[in-house]
């Protein structure tokens, strides 16, 4: 293929993309909430950040919990740090819990740069948002979150203090393993076994089917 025809079709796919774009923006003004959500979910795959503050406005503002949990799954596709303290009010207050898991997992999404709202999420009042961030913490080897997921393993929730013991044992420093090689001497036989898989390195890896079942929704 000549270079003047593999120019001209670079030239057509971005056309293309560019007039998608345009499209899916104006369908965020729909009445209807799936051609909203449909449009924003759409908007992350396409990757172009220029959706972001619009997107931003739509978490804050939207009425429908779909159109919500998709755009906070979109923000962290999309990457953008800007959109890091939205997602953090968002996964601290919305009404919806299933907004607030969405928001947590895009913030595991973003990256290092999301470390501090994860570790204040592992207060949160819903069990399930505080385990994701735990397993996000430890997705991204924070160190950080050391001392806040040891607390963590005096958690009411089993799940969460499961997701700790991994996260943990992810992270891998001193500290960290020095904690989970302490819940060896706990009575209880669930953890005791979870602490050492940890301890052997399979753990992590395996996940929990609690995690499994939390994260196919996001899939």
């Amino acid at each position: 293929m000549s270079a003047a025809r593999i120019f001209i079709l670079i030239f057509i796919l971005i056309a293309a993309c560019v007039s998608e774009f345009s499209q899916r923006l104006r369908q965020l003004d729909s009445s209807d909430p799936q051609v909203r959500a449909d449009a924003v979910k759409r908007l992350g795959e396409l990757g172009d950040r220029r959706a972001v503050p619009r997107l931003i406005t739509l978490l804050k503002q939207d009425t429908s919990v779909i159109v919500r949990f998709e755009t906070a799954l979109a923000l962290g596709r999309l990457g953008d740090k800007e959109a890091i303290p939205a997602l953090a009010e968002a996964a601290g207050n919305d009404p919806s819990p299933d907004v607030m898991l969405a928001a947590t997992k895009a913030l595991g999404d973003l990256g290092p740069k999301a470390v501090e709202p994860l570790i204040a999420l592992l207060t949160s009042r819903l069990a399930p948002v505080r385990l994701l961030a735990a397993r996000e913490l430890g997705r991204l080897r924070a160190t950080s979150a050391v001392r806040p997921l040891i607390e963590r393993l005096n958690d009411p929730d089993p799940g969460v203090r499961k997701a700790a013991i991994y996260a943990l044992r992810r992270i891998g420093t001193a500290e960290a393993m020095e904690a989970v090689a302490r819940m060896l001497s706990r009575p209880d036989q669930e953890l005791e076994s979870a602490a050492e898989e940890a301890l052997g390195g399979a753990g992590y890896e395996a996940d929990l089917e609690e995690l499994r079942q939390l994260l196919r929704r996001f899939r």
